[in-house]
C-alpha cells in the first residue's frame, strides 16, 4: 500500500514539473522570438491585400470608442473616433504609429464609402464591428491589420490616474466644450487627461486633436516607463483594464508585445498621420485622403 502511494506522489510531482517546464519553455521562447506567436495565426487571412505580411512584423489597430452615456441612451450605437495603426518590427526593434482621422472619407466594404469610424457601426458593432473596421482599414491602407485593441475613451481617466498622472506640455489653452485647461506643462491627472485627447475645437478639428493624441500616447508610455519598478502601478493598470479592454489578441502574443515595448523608447516611436484635406459633401465635413502622400508615407511606414 506503501509503494502505491508513493508511485502516485511521484506520479503528482512528475505532472507538476513538466508542467512547469513546459510553462517555463513557453515564456523563454516568447521573449526570445515573440514573432512567433503570431506567424502562424490565421487572423492574417481577413484582408484581400496583396502585400504579404513579414514574419517579423505585424500591424495593430488601436480603436478608442466615443461611447458615453448620452449616446447609448439618444441613438444607441457610437463610433472608433480614435483610429492608430501601430507596426511593430520584432527583428528591428521599432515601432511606428499612424493615425487615420476618423473623419477619413474611404470605401467601407459592403457598404459604401463614408467617414471610417462608421465602419464599427455598419458592421453592427461588438466583434462584427471591429472585423469590419479591420477590413476597411486593411483595404484602405493596402496592408493587412489582423489585430485590434479596443477601449472606450470614458475609461481614460482611471487608466490615467491608476499610473498617477502624465506629465505633459499643453499647447493651448482649452476652455470651451466641457476641457478646462490652460496652456503649459502640467501633470494631466485622468479627468484633464480625457479632456486633452478628445478636446477638437480650433481651426483644424480633429486633425490636430490626432496629432495631441499621438503625443499623450508617447507621454503615457514615458511615464509608464519610469515607473517600471513600481509594480503597484502595474497591478493598478492591470485592474483597471479588467473586463474594460477589448481585443483579439491572445495571452501569448499579449505577453509577447510586452516583453518586446519594454525595451522600446517612447522617443523613438515614429508618428505619421494619413494626409489630405477637409471635404464637403452635401452639408457633411469629411477628411479627403490625398493618395499620392499617403503612399509616400506608406512607404515610411511600412519599410
Amino acid at each position: 500500500m506503501k509503494k502505491r502511494k508513493w508511485s502516485i506522489f511521484f506520479l503528482i510531482v512528475a505532472i507538476i514539473a513538466s508542467c512547469a517546464f513546459f510553462v517555463y519553455y513557453k515564456y523563454i521562447h516568447i521573449t526570445k522570438h515573440p514573432e512567433s506567436v503570431f506567424n502562424n495565426d490565421n487572423k492574417n487571412n481577413i484582408s484581400n491585400s496583396e502585400q504579404a505580411l513579414s514574419k517579423s512584423k505585424i500591424y495593430i489597430a488601436f480603436l478608442g470608442l466615443d461611447k458615453d452615456d448620452e449616446r447609448v441612451h439618444t441613438i444607441g450605437n457610437f463610433r472608433t473616433d480614435t483610429i492608430m495603426i501601430f507596426s511593430i518590427d520584432f527583428n528591428g526593434k521599432v515601432v511606428k504609429v499612424l493615425s487615420i482621422p476618423r473623419d477619413t472619407y474611404v470605401d467601407i466594404p459592403g457598404f459604401h464609402k463614408d467617414k471610417i469610424n462608421a465602419a464599427y457601426v455598419y458592421g453592427g458593432m461588438g466583434e462584427k464591428g471591429y472585423a469590419l473596421s479591420l477590413k476597411t482599414i486593411s483595404d484602405f491602407l493596402g496592408i493587412n491589420v489582423p489585430y485590434y485593441i479596443s477601449i472606450d475613451m470614458q475609461t481614460i481617466p482611471d487608466i490615467v490616474d491608476a499610473i498617477g498622472g502624465v506629465p505633459l506640455d499643453v499647447e493651448v489653452n482649452m476652455h470651451s466644450h466641457g476641457a478646462n485647461l490652460d496652456k503649459g506643462y502640467q501633470i494631466l491627472d485622468g479627468q484633464k487627461a480625457y479632456q486633452y485627447v478628445r478636446w477638437r475645437y480650433d481651426p483644424m478639428g480633429d486633425i490636430n486633436r490626432v496629432k495631441r493624441q499621438q503625443k499623450f500616447i508617447i507621454a503615457f508610455a514615458s511615464q509608464l516607463k519610469s515607473k517600471a519598478k513600481d509594480v503597484s502601478t502595474y497591478i493598478n493598470l492591470y485592474n483597471t483594464f479588467k473586463g474594460k479592454l477589448c481585443t483579439n489578441l491572445n495571452y501569448e502574443q499579449i505577453l509577447a508585445l510586452i516583453y518586446f515595448v519594454k525595451d522600446v523608447s517612447p522617443d523613438s516611436i515614429e508618428k505619421f498621420t494619413v494626409p489630405g484635406d477637409f471635404y464637403d459633401l452635401n452639408g457633411i465635413s469629411y477628411w479627403k485622403p490625398d493618395i499620392e502622400k499617403l503612399n509616400e508615407v506608406l512607404q515610411e511606414f511600412t519599410k
